[in-house]
């Protein structure tokens, strides 16, 4: 079974809307890192650690958690 030619205007539609959801995930892997950064370091300054710690395991632990976010809604599709 072959699938259906789409018109130059469809097939730009679907380009457009591909492209979106992919730099759509990619803006929310890098916002899940930023947030773990800012969040660490203003607990690392808030307990006055020499090293920051807090900066490090939340940067990670976010990236982790968006990164199994972004593989269960790619799962969906």
């Amino acid at each position: 079974m072959s699938l259906p030619k789409l018109s130059p205007e469809e097939n730009r539609k679907s380009a457009i809307r591909a492209t979106a959801k992919y730099s759509g995930m990619a803006f929310q892997l890098l916002a899940a890192c930023l947030a773990g950064v800012f969040i660490g370091r203003w607990l690392d300054e808030r307990m006055g650690m020499e090293r920051p710690l807090w900066a490090v395991s939340l940067t990670v632990l976010f990236m982790i958690a968006s990164l199994y976010a972004l593989y269960r809604q790619l799962l969906k599709e």
